[in-house]
């Protein structure tokens, strides 16, 4: 799962959180709302990973399927709905944010080939870890502050 999925779910899981919220505080059509924008999310996310699925299947060898499949159509996806529904400046963070954890994988792709040659697993991955957030962080801070 790259850092645009984890984003993602963290915006579904606050858009789930106001709901609830909207219903029990009387605001129930903001909270049709979100949940009409969670269900939109959804449908367009799924609709792309299966179109981008169809896509990699003529790819070989199969194991770069995977690249093509879900974290391209979930940040498409994810994208349209906030260009729909948010503002323009929303838009233009989100996808800052999505090229700086591009970024910060492929620095975690190549810090942890080598560190999985002299270490386990599990401090490797943790190390690769350190790698994607300090490249993702000097890839986004930046852009963002100014």
């Amino acid at each position: 799962m790259c850092s645009s999925d984890l984003s993602s779910l963290g915006g579904d899981l606050v858009l789930v959180l106001s709901w609830f919220s909207g219903v029990f505080a009387g605001d129930t059509v903001s909270a049709v709302h979100d949940v009409l924008i969670l269900a939109i999310k959804g449908l367009a996310g799924g609709t792309l990973v299966v179109v981008f699925a169809l896509l990699s299947e003529g790819l070989s060898p199969k194991r770069f399927a995977g690249l093509f499949s879900a974290a391209p159509a979930v940040a498409i996806a994810g994208l349209t709905v906030v260009v729909l529904g948010e503002t323009t400046h929303t838009a233009h963070e989100n996808a800052i944010g999505m090229i700086a954890g591009g970024c910060g994988m492929v620095a975690y792709a190549a810090a942890v080939v080598p560190l999985l040659r002299r270490t386990r697993a599990a401090g490797a991955a943790a190390l690769a870890l350190i790698v994607w957030a300090a490249v993702a962080a000097v890839a986004a801070v930046p852009v963002l502050l100014a």
